[in-house]
């Protein structure tokens, strides 16, 4: 976060705070267009499906924030989900448009097409696991490969993942299992990022312990990750309960 002004460090954290208690569509709006505002980028959409790599355009369901509605049309009548080299590479994560395009060439017309909506540069973080795929999407030609704007991104996508996840497939209804207190110790420390190492330090124990941790709670909680368990971590209470 050393990249980051006092100022977008607060824009950052109130995002993420939204993101948590958000509960309806209408305000997943509004928290949208303040990740709009923090990274001065005018089009914003997400895409979530229960397969783990969409293949058809019904199979998706789409939350449009900010995309040229004209687009959306052209994007799902002519079926762009199947060469569009973002979600074809298979890859999760951040991806930035130009080094994936670099490594696997859109299709002259899908980028042509693309192109002419100002939406040939951007970055789209990709979640996906076994259950869930999940795209979001922000473009914006004057959007720069930045650390600045990784950092952003790295640190809000999880939640807005866990978002989407909630209002449109309904997972805040699923059980969760507890975090132990030294789980929730160890999560909360990563969520400060503190590395493993650092963590063990801090709590007098060993790294394995820690890595021991680690792996029960992305377990538990059928996260990818440590940013994924976080937001989900958060979106459950789970680190604010004691027990």
């Amino acid at each position: 976060m050393q990249r980051l002004s006092k100022a977008e460090l607060a824009s950052l954290l109130e995002i993420i705070s939204d993101c948590v208690y958000c509960t309806s569509i209408e305000e997943l709006y509004n928290i949208a267009n303040k990740v709009g505002g923090l990274l001065q980028s005018g089009n914003i959409v997400f895409l979530s499906s229960r397969l783990d790599f969409p293949s058809e355009p019904r199979a998706i369901e789409e939350i449009n924030i900010s995309y040229p509605p004209e687009w959306a049309d052209i994007y799902r009548s002519q079926n762009f989900v199947q060469v569009d080299p973002i979600i074809s590479t298979g890859r999760s994560g951040l991806l930035y448009w130009k080094d994936v395009y670099r490594q696997s060439p859109p299709g002259q017309e899908f980028y042509a097409q693309a192109k002419s909506f100002g939406l040939s540069n951007g970055f789209s973080h990709i979640h996906a696991d076994k259950n869930l795929f999940g795209l979001m999407s922000i473009a914006d030609e004057k959007l720069r490969n930045s650390e600045r704007n990784r950092i952003i991104l790295n640190a809000i996508a999880p939640h807005f993942h866990q978002l989407i996840a909630k209002l449109v497939h309904q997972k805040a209804c699923q059980r969760v299992p507890k975090l132990t207190p030294r789980e929730r110790e160890v999560l909360l420390w990563a969520m400060e990022g503190k590395s493993n190492w650092e963590i063990s330090v801090i709590l007098g124990i060993s790294q394995e312990s820690i890595k021991g941790h680690i792996a029960n709670i992305l377990n538990k909680l059928k996260a990818t990750n440590r940013a994924h368990a976080v937001a989900i971590a958060l979106q459950y209470d789970l680190l604010l309960s004691l027990n």
